[in-house]
C-alpha cells in the first residue's frame, strides 16, 4: 500500500507538469487557432470545389487541436475544492443512470453497496465526473468481452487502516471503498504501472487524458485510486476518506 502511495504522488506530479503546460497551450495556441480557422473559412468560399476539401481539413483538424487543449485545461482547474459530505451511492445511481440509457445500454451493470457507508467528503460534480469516466472505461472493456459484458459497482467501508505517505511523514485514513470491476479482456502488464501518467491509453483513439484526470481529482479530494487487471477480471479501486465532520466525530468518541 505504501508503494500505491508513492505510485499516487508521481501520478500528481506528473498532472502538475501537465497542468503548467495546459494553461501555456490555452494561451499560446488557442488565439492563433482562433486565426487560422477563420482564415479557412473565408478562403472556402473562393475556391472550387476540390479546393474546400483541404479548408474543411484546416477546420476540422484546428477544431481537434482545440479539443485537445480544452481537455488538457481540466487539468489547470486548481480552484479549492468545495467539499460537502456527499452520498457516494447517490453519486453511483447517477452515473449508472447516464450509463444504462447510453453507453452501457446492452450491459448487465449490477450494484453491491453497503448501506452503512457514511458520507464522502467531495465536490459532486468532480466525483460524478471520475466515476462517469471509470464507468466508461469499464463498459468499453466489457463490451469485448466473451459471452457477454458485465460490469459491477461496489462499496465498503474498511476501518482500521492508516497509510503514511512517502515523503511527508503524514498519516491519514482512508476507509471508503468505491470499486468498478468489469470482465473485460484486462489491463496490458506493461502499460498497469504507469496507466495513470498522462497520454497513456489503450484505445486507438484516446487522449490518454481520462484516467490522469480521474487521479487529479481523487487526489485533489485526498483519496488514491488503483488498477487491479488480468484477462477476464479488471478491477479500479477508489480510496477516499470521511467527510471532515464525521471524521472529526469518530476520533473524538
Amino acid at each position: 500500500m505504501a508503494r500505491q502511495i508513492d505510485r499516487q504522488v508521481s501520478h500528481r506530479n506528473a498532472v502538475r507538469s501537465l497542468s503548467a503546460m495546459a494553461a501555456i497551450l490555452a494561451h499560446e495556441i488557442k488565439n492563433p487557432l482562433s486565426g487560422i480557422r477563420g482564415a479557412a473559412q473565408l478562403v472556402e468560399a473562393s475556391v472550387s470545389a476540390d479546393d474546400r476539401v483541404l479548408t474543411t481539413l484546416i477546420r476540422d483538424e484546428s477544431d481537434r487541436i482545440c479539443r485537445l487543449v480544452d481537455d488538457m485545461q481540466k487539468f489547470s482547474n486548481n480552484r479549492p475544492l468545495n467539499c460537502q459530505p456527499v452520498n457516494i451511492h447517490s453519486v453511483l445511481d447517477h452515473v449508472r443512470q447516464i450509463a444504462i440509457n447510453g453507453f452501457a445500454s446492452s450491459l448487465e451493470i449490477t450494484m453491491a453497496y453497503d448501506p452503512s457507508l457514511p458520507p464522502v467528503s467531495g465536490d459532486r460534480d468532480q466525483l460524478i465526473q471520475v466515476f462517469l469516466n471509470l464507468l466508461k472505461n469499464a463498459a468499453e472493456a466489457a463490451d469485448m468481452a466473451t459471452g457477454g459484458g458485465s460490469v459491477v459497482i461496489s462499496t465498503a467501508f474498511r476501518p482500521g487502516v492508516r497509510l503514511t505517505v512517502p515523503g511527508t511523514g503524514a498519516r491519514i485514513n482512508l476507509p471508503l471503498e468505491i470499486r468498478i470491476e468489469d470482465n473485460g479482456t484486462g489491463v496490458p502488464a506493461e502499460l498497469t504501472p504507469h496507466l495513470f501518467d498522462p497520454f497513456v491509453t489503450t484505445k486507438k483513439s484516446g487522449m490518454g487524458l481520462g484516467l490522469a484526470l480521474v487521479a487529479k481529482i481523487i487526489g485533489d479530494h485526498g483519496g488514491i485510486v488503483e488498477c487491479d487487471s488480468r484477462p477476464g477480471r479488471t478491477v479500479f479501486k477508489v480510496l477516499m476518506p470521511l467527510h471532515m465532520e464525521e471524521k472529526h466525530n469518530l476520533e473524538t468518541e
